[in-house]
């Protein structure tokens, strides 16, 4: 069998896989303390495996009947059950059954999302369970259909390697082989066309179009067509309208904020649901109008509420100035969430969310370079406008990398290591808003 697994570009879990794997351990633990509470704890198996000639399933939680016959238990450390967690569950009912066991109900078990903590973690509390029955066998048929559709590929000695499915999906779905399989896609393509509709793929695919050279601005829509125009402008896309109207909304001096947040399947702190965001670090630029730079910070050091972040935050934005964030839904959350803890902070708090300015709405429709590669993300845009100014080198350049390293800083008792997570933690997030500070004065420019 010519499997070619040279060709298949594994990708090694990488620190937010990490993290959420070490959670699902640590809520199954929860799950199995209640279910040791029990009186039937004893019918209940951990990882029972099912086999068939070609299937294998390895259940998180199984209960044994005195018929012969047992219950599935899908154990998901989310706060909702999901499309795919029943599509697992499945897969295990159908290898059960093809294994000769009988399965009557399809349970799964997740997270509470109404469960705030008070002291010790309880079980009874943060576990709920869903009976998932009906839905998991109204999905069995299809995922017997694509077992079979797989237990066949397997057996093919050779495929065919001229294309592949993923085609006809937009390229944050495609596998890791699709340049294997599609050599011959341009650089940049229609796939650099952001939000593009599988009708609109499925129309391009027919016509044999990959190039943006054979698309027409006609056939795109809303940021597609920017992305479009920069390509056939020669790079860049600028509307310099569009700039002056942001800049218009501007009142100095201005605040670029960023924070850092803590998020946990298990509430790490008093007063927190279940994957609660827990901001515990900001850094603040901030520019006057006669283009003085100033900057402050703040990152806590120990686990609990933000009350103290808050305060620090009073004592550095005043009542006036826009607050320019980058993707502000994030930020803006972050200062609801506050405000739903501290009321007493909520009048200043909702008054920062009014303030709050999205510097990154200039990407989508005022400045659009092909070089972004159809995304406004600021790791996308600032390569391009400020290559000096990057991320290489720290040892924390990534926002799982920073909660990582605040979980390790908070705990950590030598000193030198400490302050080296201290340096490290303050200098990735002064990036961050030193970056969006950079990417502003380049769009000033340009007026």
């Amino acid at each position: 069998m010519l499997n070619k697994a040279e060709h298949y570009k594994f990708d090694e879990p990488n620190l937010f896989d990490q993290k959420l794997i070490e959670e699902g351990y640590v809520f199954e633990g929860y799950v199995k303390q209640l279910i040791a509470s029990w009186q039937d704890a004893a019918s209940f198996d951990y990882q029972a495996v099912f086999e068939t000639d070609h299937l294998y399933a390895r259940l998180d939680l199984a209960k044994h009947r005195d018929d012969g016959s047992i219950d599935i238990y899908e154990i998901k450390s989310s706060t909702s059950v999901k499309k795919e967690q029943l599509q697992d569950a499945a897969f295990q009912a159908l290898v059960a059954e093809q294994g000769g066991v009988s399965v009557g109900k399809i349970f799964v078990v997740h997270l509470n999302k109404d469960y705030v903590r008070d002291g010790d973690v309880e079980p009874h509390k943060l576990v709920a369970i869903s009976d998932e029955t009906i839905r998991v066998r109204s999905t069995m048929r299809e995922i017997s259909d694509k077992v079979s559709e797989a237990v066949e590929l397997l057996a093919r000695e050779e495929i065919d390697e001229s294309s592949c499915s993923c085609l006809t999906v937009g390229r944050a779905r495609h596998c890791n082989s699709f340049e294997y399989f599609n050599p011959n896609i341009p650089t940049p393509s229609i796939y650099n066309l952001p939000r593009i509709s599988g009708s609109k793929l499925a129309k391009f695919l027919a016509d044999g179009r990959f190039s943006l050279d054979d698309i027409d601005l006609s056939e795109v829509t809303g940021q597609q067509k920017f992305v479009l125009e920069a390509h056939q402008n020669g790079g860049q896309y600028i509307d310099s309208a569009d700039i002056t109207n942001f800049f218009s909304t501007l009142k100095y001096p201005l605040y670029f904020l960023d924070y850092e947040a803590y998020g946990s399947a298990i509430p790490p702190t008093d007063g927190l649901k279940p994957h609660a965001h827990l901001p515990f670090q900001f850094s603040l630029h901030v520019l006057s109008e006669d283009g003085v730079l100033t900057h402050h910070e703040y990152l806590a050091e120990q686990m609990g509420l933000p009350i103290k972040l808050i305060e620090a935050l009073e004592r550095f934005i005043g009542p006036t100035g826009s607050v320019i964030t980058w993707h502000k839904t994030y930020e803006n959350s972050r200062n609801q969430d506050m405000a739903a803890i501290y009321p007493s902070k909520s009048d200043f708090l909702n008054d920062i969310i009014d303030r709050t300015v999205d510097l990154e709405d200039v990407f989508k429709t005022g400045y659009v370079d092909i070089a972004f590669g159809g995304s406004t993300s600021i790791k996308k845009v600032l390569p391009v406008i400020a290559p000096d100014l990057t991320y290489e080198g720290l040892d924390i350049a990534g926002g799982t990398e920073a909660m990582a390293g605040w979980a390790e800083f908070i705990v950590e008792e030598n000193s030198a290591k400490k302050n080296k997570l201290r340096d490290d933690l303050l200098a990735y997030c002064k990036l961050d808003t030193l970056a969006m500070v950079k990417v502003f004065q380049f769009v000033e420019e340009l007026l």
